[in-house]
């Protein structure tokens, strides 16, 4: 029976143009988080297991999920709540298995390397088996079994020498693998074992190789065991498992046919059923390939006379088994082609400094376009298990989809990932010095700020370092201190320290500041994200005016009445990413700011983070003149990005301005866009106007001992 391929019942599927996952949208998903990314399919998992656990169940098998095909720690947890054991090959993926919640009865261990501290750490978390392969092992877990209460299982792992007719590389069942023990040797050790005080023989295991797609190869093995076992049996040694471990291949291209595991359920379990035998299987591929894709971007096209090459943003260090193996993965578009789109021969191709870096050669797709998003698909396995951060890559996010919705179950590495276990602080043993440090300043309608790059994390208070850097007389004077740093959820983060060290958790006219030093910088494009503490930012570049998107304002309050010093004031109150109270006047110019703002900034009301405070007088023209207060600075600014907002909305609720909306500062004019609803709430909310380079320069290490 043929296992249905990707396009018959798959989980990844065109609807309306374009590639799903279940029911979203990978394209959605790939704009939101970027690639390269690789991405799961939660029903196709467990349509895999059911499967599998259905076609055997007249054996009731102990189905170990082996970790080396993907550990992903959610798609773990997912098989171990279904019930599935763990095939281990490694102290890590006992670790991992254990943190994703496989019991340890269900736990088997197998490679033929284990060193003793990887055997005591299984044996203190009294795994269920170990697979032993060399007579040294099983010598080392004697030694080590002494003193413990109960006995060590085992099994003894069988090179059959049988050729499964798959890839040389993944062939472990012959004579010249490493793999396992020859049968009279096994003998002899079974032998022995029936005098051992401590380790218990509970079964016999093989391993044929992997992606085999032919039954023939588990019969003879079978049959070779089941002989095996009457023969170990008739001189007292009388086994209780058979692991017959995994393998079990798919159909990577649309005219393979998979392994047919019903006819090899029906053929294997009279065999083991007879001998009276529990079964365990060790499936990986099986249950994660065709789960999973991969999601890159075209960077460029290049042609050479005899070539033509899709140069992508995923290389041979995010998926090897091309290259290791000449693995073929079938390659679609996001974009569903039409059915007269011409085709064309190319080598898809990685930013990897390797001749061998490669994901298709010699491959007939439909045109593609530079920008344009191709899936690999049947990805779920050995395709992020086994990827590396060659050329100092970053390892790609991992994404599970379940039917309308989707989670990051493995965030995107960044920077600081690549020498989290090197030495990076030798600053601190005085062997590198840690300064000059280079800043730029920029100013947005009179906001000015010190902009660093922080990705490498050299500065780790930055409201200390605002405190030294921002002040006009002995600092290097500015509003603010930027740092651009590292994040898994977008482009870049931004962290705002204010003069006095406090942070804020968003700053409009620094977030346009930073988003053109990123841009000037080579960070990002003319398009970016970027996190704040009030949110993602979405931002456009467009030579020296640059434009924001903005959180949806919060926690508004219309008409809302201080006392202050005696008088009442009414006034608005919103968040538009830090607090903002405004209040209209007709002569913004004569309000006593200096003497009113600290009241209301410090009004019991807003405690206990205050708020800044905005005076507003509306003009002709949609347009409003601003003054404000801002926390954390204690004075009054040139200009406020999210007071500008917060003005602007208001200015909307209760004055009926329209978008958009102009709004003069003493720094300069912004432009606020927004879409208002009946219910007061806004939506595409933008803020909008210049940026300037004012100088670049080194913070020396003098400002430590300022």
């Amino acid at each position: 029976m043929r296992e249905p391929s990707l396009n018959e019942e798959s989980s990844f599927q065109y609807k309306k143009g374009k590639l799903f996952c279940e029911d979203v949208s990978i394209s959605q998903i790939a704009d939101e988080i970027g690639t390269p990314l690789y991405l799961y399919s939660h029903r196709a998992l467990l349509s895999n297991y059911e499967r599998l656990k259905g076609t055997f169940r007249r054996l009731s098998p102990l189905i170990c999920y082996s970790l080396k095909a993907n550990a992903n720690l959610t798609l773990c947890r997912i098989l171990a709540h279904l019930g599935a054991g763990a095939d281990i090959l490694s102290g890590g993926e006992l670790y991992k298995a254990l943190l994703a919640g496989f019991p340890p009865k269900r736990i088997v261990f197998a490679g033929v390397g284990k060193t003793r501290q990887e055997l005591e750490f299984a044996l203190r978390k009294d795994i269920f088996m170990f697979n032993v392969e060399s007579q040294g092992e099983l010598e080392l877990l004697e030694e080590l079994s002494r003193g413990l209460d109960g006995k060590i299982r085992v099994s003894l792992r069988i090179n059959p020498d049988i050729d499964p007719k798959t890839h040389p590389y993944i062939t472990t069942g012959m004579r010249e693998n490493k793999f396992g023990l020859e049968m009279d040797e096994a003998e002899k050790l079974y032998l022995k074992l029936k005098d051992s005080r401590n380790i218990v023989s509970k079964g016999i295991h093989f391993h044929l190789g992997s992606q085999i797609t032919r039954i023939e190869p588990y019969l003879r093995c079978i049959e070779k065991m089941s002989k095996f076992i009457s023969h170990l049996r008739k001189q007292g040694v009388d086994l209780e498992y058979m692991d017959m471990g995994g393998g079990f291949g798919i159909a990577y291209r649309q005219k393979e046919s998979p392994l047919d595991i019903e006819e090899l359920a029906s053929q294997i379990t009279p065999l083991i059923q007879e001998r009276g035998l529990k079964l365990i299987m060790e499936p990986g591929r099986y249950l994660v390939a065709n789960t999973g894709i991969m999601v890159t971007q075209i960077l460029y096209r290049k042609r050479r006379k005899e070539k033509k090459f899709l140069i992508v943003d995923a290389g041979m260090n995010d998926l090897i088994r091309p290259v290791l193996y000449g693995a073929y993965h079938e390659i679609k578009k996001i974009q569903q082609p039409k059915k007269t789109s011409p085709m064309e021969v190319v080598d898809v191709v990685g930013p990897v400094c390797e001749s061998t870096d490669f994901l298709a050669k010699d491959r007939s797709l439909p045109q593609s376009r530079q920008g344009e998003y191709l899936a690999i698909m049947d990805a779920g396995a050995y395709g992020f298990s086994m990827a590396s951060s060659y050329n100092a890559r970053l390892l790609p996010p991992e994404v599970l989809v379940k039917g309308e919705k989707w989670i990051l179950s493995r965030r995107r590495e960044v920077y600081s990932d690549l020498t989290k276990t090197e030495a990076t602080s030798l600053e601190e043993e005085n062997l590198i010095p840690s300064y000059p440090l280079p800043f730029v300043k920029l100013q947005g309608s009179g906001n000015d700020f010190i902009v660093v790059d922080n990705r490498a994390n050299l500065i780790k208070d930055g409201g200390s370092l605002a405190m030294k850097l921002c002040p006009r007389k002995t600092g290097i004077g500015a509003d603010g201190l930027l740092l651009l740093e590292e994040s898994p959820r977008a482009d870049f983060k931004m962290r705002i320290f204010n003069p006095d060290g406090s942070e804020a958790e968003m700053c409009g006219n620094g977030a346009r500041c930073i988003a053109r030093f990123a841009y000037l910088k080579g960070i990002v494009g003319r398009r970016c994200r970027f996190e704040t503490l009030a949110g993602i930012i979405s931002c456009q570049i467009q030579g020296k005016k640059v434009k924001i998107g903005m959180e949806k304002p919060q926690d508004l309050r219309l008409n809302l009445r201080l006392s202050v010093k005696g008088e009442i004031y009414e006034g608005h109150y919103l968040n538009t990413g830090v607090p903002h109270f405004v209040l209209f006047t007709s002569r913004v110019d004569q309000v006593p700011l200096k003497e009113l703002a600290p009241s209301i900034r410090n009004h019991p009301k807003f405690r206990p983070q205050g708020t800044n405070v905005d005076f507003v007088q509306v003009e002709k023209g949609n347009t409003l003149k601003v003054r404000t207060y801002e926390r954390g600075v204690e004075e009054e600014t040139l200009a406020c990005g999210t007071g500008a907002v917060a003005s602007a909305l208001t200015g909307n609720l209760t004055c009926g301005i329209s978008s958009p909306v102009r709004v003069k500062m003493k720094g300069g004019d912004l432009l606020v866009y927004f879409e208002g609803a009946k219910d007061n709430s806004f939506s595409e909310v933008f803020l909008e106007g210049e940026t300037r380079l004012i100088f670049e320069g080194k913070i020396s290490e003098e400002v430590e001992n300022v």
